[in-house]
């Protein structure tokens, strides 16, 4: 029995598990975001306290804006640090170097309805482009580069704003950093606006300009050809900014010796302007002065007279004698009635001259470049009458030129002494000779052929050899002018006092070694050759009155200054269009 029953044992109680009491997830919360309200207090703090100027709290700026962009409170509130920050050069510095800028421009486009963000962020990218457009080294740097691409991008407004830091910097003659903020500009206009756009254009048209003053004729021409063309399909042949467009790349054909389309395009112009401004308006004067010049250098001197006489009674009434662009017609036409070679006319033209000199000397100073230029000119015309009083001008002019330029441009000091000019003085040409050929030889040993004082006692025995008879004195005068106007430009450059000096003496020497028997195939390759060099000269007098600029390691190189003016033509007739407003 006991084998068919079976015994129940009962299981022992299981052991409940004791719950490990843990903190409700409801206080969690309420304690991280406790110390979340106490660090964005304390963020607020901080950046409310920052004091106007402090470059070194930037960081601080450029981290809240990155990592708390979607706070508008903290965004608006490191937005107004930033602007106190910037109103010194040191503090923007910063916030560009830490990317301050790109994250405010970021946290602006977050919050855009936030007026108070808005009206510092503005006041912030203000400070930029104003900075921007004073230093070309600045806003050449990787950093700023940066942020001009930024904000070009971000606004419209900011784009012209951009575009028109471009003019201001190419007027100043800071073409590296112009060039890159054009062609930044450019690429920014084609997106938003299409390449047919007016403002895409014009910043093609202003870029075109500061290609050829940098000597990049062949992108030049090809960005000038391309303008015209979009320009008169856009908007008409009669369109200001189309008759603009044409006056730039004649001018660039003018400069490229291509005078044949030059003057097809000018009378383009020039018909056009007549037409739609009026035969006085001085647009249509500056095309006729042009076309003038273009007529000349194409040796049709009697054509070129006939017109520049127009244009000079037309200047006359309608911006009176001492108007800029009456006294540059004169001297047009001084140009070319001298080059008509007869007595009347070379009177005529020195006539002309002198009163030019007269009143640029009154109305923009003795030391001008205009006012030099053409003195300079009545000297050149000088040079076959009256030699003597050409060679006193010119020294008027390299006086005048030394007070003003930088000492590194100024011509050398150490002349041949006070004894030498007594024996000219006293008529004995002989014992001067011989003296300044000791100079020469003593200071070519000691100091080297190509130091500027050896130069200078060169140039000295040059002229008193030049006023002995004989031919054998001419012909060594001459090749003592070449070899000093040479070695000047090599080893003082271009815009060196004694450079200019010596090349002007050399025209001169060319002019007076053309005899009455001279070939007259030789005698036009002289004139010519001397008109060049005459030309080369004064055409430097501007840039040799500014200061060199300093090397900067950090910048691109800097091409060699030659300025441009907006709404007004360049030393070479080209036109820049002020940025519009887009």
């Amino acid at each position: 029995m006991g084998d068919c029953c079976e015994i129940h044992q009962e299981e022992p109680p299981k052991q409940k598990k004791e719950k490990i009491e843990k903190k409700p997830r409801e206080e969690e919360r309420k304690e991280s975001s406790k110390k979340q309200d106490q660090n964005r207090i304390n963020a607020l703090q901080m950046l409310e306290t920052i004091p106007a100027g402090d470059w070194t709290r930037a960081v601080e700026v450029a981290s809240t804006l990155e990592q708390r962009g979607s706070d508008r409170e903290l965004c608006r509130s490191a937005a107004k640090a930033a602007e106190r920050i910037c109103c010194q050069e040191r503090g923007l510095d910063a916030l560009t170097e830490q990317g301050a800028v790109q994250s405010l421009l970021q946290a602006w486009q977050t919050h855009r309805n936030d007026t108070s963000m808005s009206v510092h962020t503005h006041n912030v990218v203000a400070r930029f482009w104003e900075r921007a457009s004073g230093d070309d080294q600045w806003i050449c740097l990787p950093a700023q580069l940066g942020v001009a691409k930024v904000l070009l991008s971000a606004q419209s407004e900011w784009l012209a704003e951009g575009h028109r830091t471009a003019v201001k910097l190419h007027e100043k003659g800071h073409k590296t950093a112009a060039m890159e903020l054009y062609r930044l500009c450019i690429e920014q206009l084609t997106k938003e606006h299409g390449a047919d756009s007016q403002c895409t254009l014009q910043a093609q048209n202003n870029l075109a300009v500061l290609l050829e003053e940098c000597q990049q004729f062949q992108e030049a021409e090809k960005l000038h050809t391309e303008v015209c063309k979009q320009m008169e399909a856009k908007f008409g042949a009669e369109h200001g900014d189309v008759t603009s467009s044409k006056f730039n790349l004649a001018a660039l054909k003018a400069k490229l010796g291509h005078l044949a389309e030059s003057e097809s395009i000018y009378r383009q112009v020039l018909e056009v302007r007549e037409r739609t401004l009026g035969p006085q308006h001085s647009n249509t004067l500056r095309a006729k002065a042009n076309l003038a010049d273009i007529i000349r250098r194409q040796n049709r001197l009697e054509e070129a007279e006939g017109m520049l006489k127009n244009l000079v009674d037309q200047a006359h009434v309608s911006f009176g004698r001492d108007d800029p662009t009456t006294l540059k017609a004169r001297c047009q036409l001084a140009h070319v009635l001298a080059g008509l070679g007869d007595e009347a006319r070379n009177r005529q033209a020195e006539a002309q001259l002198r009163e030019v000199v007269s009143r640029r000397e009154q109305k923009l100073g003795p030391s001008h470049p205009e006012t030099l230029t053409a003195l300079g000119r009545l000297a050149f015309v000088l040079e076959g009458s009256n030699p003597r009083e050409a060679e006193q001008l010119n020294e008027q002019i390299w006086q005048r030129l030394d007070s003003l330029a930088p000492a590194e441009k100024r011509r050398a000091r150490a002349r041949s002494g006070g004894f030498v000019l007594g024996l000219a003085e006293l008529g004995e040409p002989e014992r001067e000779e011989a003296l300044l050929r000791q100079v020469v030889e003593r200071r070519s040993a000691t100091l080297g052929a190509t130091h500027p004082d050896t130069l200078a006692a060169r140039a000295e025995l040059a002229a008193v050899l030049s006023r002995k008879d004989g031919e054998e004195a001419k012909a060594e005068s001459l090749a003592l002018r070449r070899e000093v106007a040479n070695l000047s430009e090599t080893c003082l450059g271009l815009e060196h006092v004694e450079t200019l000096a010596a090349k002007a003496a050399l025209a001169g020497a060319i002019l007076r070694s053309l005899g009455p028997d001279a070939n007259p195939v030789d005698v036009k390759a002289a004139k010519a050759e001397a008109e060049e060099l005459h030309l080369k000269a004064t055409g430097r007098f501007k840039a040799a009155q500014a200061a060199v600029p300093l090397p900067c390691a950090t910048a691109m190189p800097i091409s060699p200054q030659s300025p441009s003016y907006p709404q007004a033509l360049s030393p070479t007739g080209s036109k820049i269009a002020a940025a519009p407003r887009i």
